[in-house]
């Protein structure tokens, strides 16, 4: 007979046999989790503009629900935990596609031309359900044998292979995003892409996406005079808010002893096809040839409506009070003596511009345009003694005054894309 002690030694080893299985089994499973739940966020591409804030909204709510987080953000190290999306109108029908961090074709949908017209439960609903069918069986949804569903191709970012049939989808008008007439918006541009802005074709301005979230521009007249540049970093809050700070340094050239800043802060609410932007700063301007130096805060309101599908009605204003130093002389012929003071004059400048933004129906990284400008200046009062004064001249302007300027600018978008 056995021990009690052998007995004893030979439970404890099958105990723990069994707690290396257990351990091991636990293990396989925790891998096989990990790699079935590796994508678990989505991005989507909406060259149909077909979100709306309260389609995003019902649409997260639904895949949260199946443990999908719906995002704008993508931390480029972690790319594969990422699903990508696209939504482009092919004709009528609006088509779905969904890919993989390799560009591999997780499947597709054609969902119909009439979910562009349904109400927004509808479209979050119809999208969740296309959506979810692709991401629970990815790579082999049976998408093949069913025509209505048929998956799209992309190989490349702007022709698509639906049915054997290319299809080159509509224009994004949304690609002029990162600027209004002149003012900035909150959004960037993309890494690698370069725009160029003019005004009249006499001055010029270049901006280059160094990353998704910084650029960096410059510009100057056709004389080369001044030149300015405008580094800009942008602080994404949430697909539809966006903050960036900025700067713009202007250096007098030719020989012109004077140099400007704007320091500033914008946000902006929207998306590329509608918004609006609040933005403040502080702008200093002296030096040699700058008699009255410049040292006050800078507000700047910008806007942007669709109006049809290439047009866009646009408007920025800038804002300001500067105090600037005049002088008050006047001759004594009686004594012979010059005699000349100085005083203070509190201003309000204002600038606006109203207009349209035309984008070119073939090539829409090109636009043109065209509105009306307003310079406002409504100048302070000077001191008593030196009002209708018949001893008495002084530099000073009194009164208000408005200057309409025509506008006409174009701009272009360059980037690997196009």
């Amino acid at each position: 007979m056995k021990s009690v002690s052998s007995i004893s030694e030979n439970f404890l080893k099958v105990e723990k046999m069994k707690k290396q299985i257990v351990t091991l089994v636990a293990g396989m499973i925790l891998v096989s989790m990990c790699t079935v739940s590796a994508q678990h966020k989505l991005v989507i591409n909406d060259k149909a503009q077909l979100f709306t804030e309260s389609v995003e909204s019902m649409l997260s709510e639904r895949l949260r629900a199946d443990s999908v987080e719906l995002t704008s953000m993508i931390d480029t190290r972690s790319r594969c935990d990422y699903w990508y999306a696209t939504l482009v109108r092919s004709g009528n029908d609006l088509q779905l596609s969904v890919t993989d961090c390799n560009d591999r074709s997780a499947g597709g949908r054609n969902l119909g031309s009439g979910i562009m017209k349904a109400i927004d439960s509808e479209k979050a609903l119809l999208l969740y359900y296309a959506i979810s069918d692709i991401l629970k069986k990815p790579y082999g949804n049976g998408a093949e044998t069913t025509p209505s569903a048929a998956p799209i191709e992309l190989p490349s970012p702007e022709v698509l292979t639906l049915n054997h049939e290319t299809v080159v989808p509509e224009n994004d008008t949304g690609q002029h995003r990162s600027r209004y007439l002149f003012a900035p918006s909150s959004h960037n541009l993309e890494k690698g892409e370069l725009y160029y802005n003019t005004l009249y074709f006499l001055v010029h301005d270049v901006q280059y996406g160094i990353s998704d979230q910084f650029s960096m521009g410059m510009g100057t007249s056709i004389i080369g005079f001044p030149f300015y540049v405008t580094p800009k970093l942008t602080l994404p809050v949430n697909p539809k808010s966006a903050f960036a700070i900025g700067d713009m340094l202007i250096i007098g050239t030719w020989g012109a002893r004077f140099t400007g800043n704007l320091l500033y802060l914008t946000y902006t609410r929207g998306n590329a096809y509608n918004n609006f932007t609040f933005g403040g700063g502080y702008l200093a301007v002296g030096g040699q040839d700058i008699s009255n130096k410049i040292k006050a805060p800078v507000l700047n309101f910008s806007a942007l409506a669709r109006v049809s599908s290439h047009i866009y009605f646009i408007t920025e204003s800038y804002a300001t009070f500067v105090k600037t130093t005049h002088y008050a002389s006047y001759y004594d012929y009686n004594t012979n003596i010059y005699y000349e003071e100085e005083f203070g004059q509190d201003n309000f400048l204002m600038y606006s511009f109203f207009g349209f933004r035309f984008i070119n129906k073939n090539i829409d990284v090109r636009c043109w345009q065209l509105g009306l400008s307003f310079v406002i200046a409504a100048f302070g009062e000077i001191p008593v003694q030196y009002q209708n004064s018949s001893y008495y001249s002084t530099d000073a302007n009194t009164g208000n005054q408005v200057i309409p300027i025509p506008m006409i600018g174009y701009a272009r978008k360059f980037s690997t894309r196009y």
